[in-house]
Formats: C-alpha cells, structure tokens, sequence
C-alpha cells in the first residue's frame, strides 16, 4: 500500500514531539500548511484555529486544497495543536506572490514560505529566475526572516516547496550570521536551484551544508537551474503531477528512496546547459513578451495557460527578435512542460 504525507499525518497526530522527534515529514507539514489563504490572523493564534481563519473563496492552485484537506487531521491533535502561528504574510499582487508564516512549538521555530500558486505571476517569478538575483520575492523572504526571528530562538528551521524551497535557501543564505548560526535544517521540497555566480558563492556553500533537497523521481521544478545534493525519492503520477506532495511515497517517518527517472534527467541535460549560457537582456526580453501575450489573452492563471494551444506559444517563441537561440529553447522546454506535463513520461 503507498502512503503518502496525509497518512503520516493521521498515524503520528497523536504522538508528542518529544515522543517522535520532529523530522523532515514535519517539515513538510508546515511547508503545505503555507499555503492555506489566511488572512488576519493574531500573532500566537494555534494550528487549532487555523480552519475558521481560511478563506475558502481565494482558495486555488493544487496545494491550498492538500493544505485544506491536511488541517483537519491535525488541528486537534497532540502532536501540531499547540504550535503557535506567527507573521502569515499573504501577498500577491502584478509584481510578486509570496507567503510566508512562522511556526513556533517548544521544539524548535520553523519559518515556511509558499511556493507557486495557480497565479501567472508567480510562474514568471521562476523564469526571473534566470537572469535575476535576488528577485522581488526572494528580497520579500529575506526581510521576513530578518523581521520574523527572535532573540529566544535557538533551533530554527527553514523549509518550503516549489519556489517556497527555493526562498528558504536564499533566505539561509543571505540572512545575518547572528541568525544563520542558529539555523539548523533547510528544506528545499523539489524547489529551483540558482545561477553558477550564486551557486559558486561562500554563501550558497555554506548553505548547502545544512540543506536537504527532497526531489520526486521525475522532478520537473527542482531540478530547474543549478543546485547539489538532490535527494530523489519515490512518487506517483506523471510528469507535473509528481511536484505535488500528496504524489510522494512515505514509509513511517522517511520518504522512500528513489531514484531519478530517465525523463526528469534528459530535461536536467538540456536544461543546465541553457541556463550556462542565458544572456540577461534575452530573459528579460522574453519576460516581457511573455507579459504582453498574457495580457492580450487575458491568461492571470496556470489553468488559463492550459487553454492555450501550444502552436500558439510555439509561434510566440518563434517570433522573438534578437534573442539568443539557446534562450528560446530554455523557455520553449518549460512552457512544454507546463502546458503537456503528460507527455514527460519516462521510458
């Protein structure tokens, strides 16, 4: 029988932090609870008041809704319903989407940040990637742990999925040393990498030493840009439906070992040797291409992308002027991916 994060939930609710020590399932725990769409909530509110805070009518993208089937398993409890809730900052507006919240228990302070919605905007924030360090949003994440940190903390822990893994690294990378002396994990649940200067940089480093990438077997959105020490684990589905946690394989407290699929690996090839060679001004030409065809055809989110015949994407990559060659085909592979995620089956 495969299990997956909502039956570890359901098995260990029970079970004190001092009875199971926290682990990275845990981490995982708060990296979906992110991205509920909670607003106004008072700082030191419980995990068992989080379900009346939701709103379900801004409910959207694949996670919120794991994130609103996990509350219930946990809100009461013995193992979550007396962590503490602090700093849930929701935004989201033409320029960023961010989500962040703090947990807080007498084991240890967790900060987690939201990946990607359903928004268009956060998916152009991931190309950004490409040609921009720090972004708006990974400027946004450092000034929440910055902002967000106490002096009382002593074991923290920083964790997120999708884009959120990502803004927790950079978030441990750029953070005082006052603060990254105390952090203990990173938890980059299948999030972006980075350019080679940040990759190659003291910080990322010195980083990396306390990061645990946890990526699925036929990973599409981790093994986007540079990063080391993937960890693949087992997962259900195909293509993009692997990115989403409730698809990964769990044995008790640990994801089951996996290895990385022939598909997944292809495109990790082609698509670090695009991002070696990315020009900057060619990034943001395409950013803004892409921008003006999202406008003209009223596309604000990922399900309106899927609408859209990819002839039609085809022919917007194919009429760029002046843009390196090897830009085009960056972009050209992830809207591939995005649009058809069922047609990256491994062989």
């Amino acid at each position: 029988m495969n299990t997956n994060i909502l039956d570890y939930a359901k098995f260990y609710k029970d079970s004190s932090f001092d009875e199971i020590a926290f682990n990275q399932m845990d981490a995982l725990v708060y990296s979906i609870l992110v991205y509920l769409p909670v607003h106004n909530i008072a700082n030191g509110s419980k995990i068992s008041e989080l379900y009346n805070k939701i709103d379900f009518d801004i409910l959207k993208g694949a996670v919120g809704p794991i994130a609103v089937e996990l509350l219930p398993i946990i809100e009461h409890s013995k193992r979550f319903k007396d962590v503490k809730i602090y700093e849930f900052d929701k935004r989201e507006d033409d320029e960023v989407q961010f989500g962040a919240v703090t947990f807080r228990s007498t084991d240890n302070t967790f900060i987690a940040f939201e990946g990607t919605n359903a928004s268009v905007i956060g998916w152009v924030e991931n190309f950004m990637l490409t040609s921009e360090y720090p972004t708006k949003t990974q400027k946004l994440a450092i000034e929440y742990i910055e902002n967000s940190i106490k002096d009382e903390d002593v074991k923290i822990l920083v964790g997120g999925h999708s884009k959120g893994g990502n803004l927790a690294m950079v978030a441990a990378m750029e953070c005082t040393d006052s603060i990254f002396d105390r952090i203990e994990k990173v938890y980059n649940f299948d999030g972006p990498g980075f350019r080679t200067q940040e990759m190659q940089s003291e910080k990322f480093k010195r980083m990396n030493l306390k990061t645990v990438n946890i990526l699925p077997e036929g990973s599409l959105v981790g093994i986007l840009m540079l990063n080391q020490n993937y960890h693949f684990i087992e997962a259900d589905g195909v293509g993009f439906k692997q990115h989403y946690p409730t698809s990964w394989k769990v044995f008790g407290e640990f994801f089951k070992e996996g290895k990385q699929n022939k598909s997944s690996m292809q495109i990790q090839t082609s698509l670090d040797k695009s991002v070696e060679e990315l020009k900057e001004e060619d990034v943001k030409k395409i950013l803004a291409l892409f921008a003006e065809f999202f406008l003209k055809n009223n596309i604000t989110n990922t399900s309106d992308i899927k609408k859209i015949k990819f002839e039609e994407f085809r022919s917007l990559l194919r009429d760029f002027k002046g843009v390196d060659e090897n830009t085009k085909k960056l972009f050209f592979e992830i809207v591939r991916v995005l649009i058809n995620p069922e047609n990256n089956k491994d062989e």
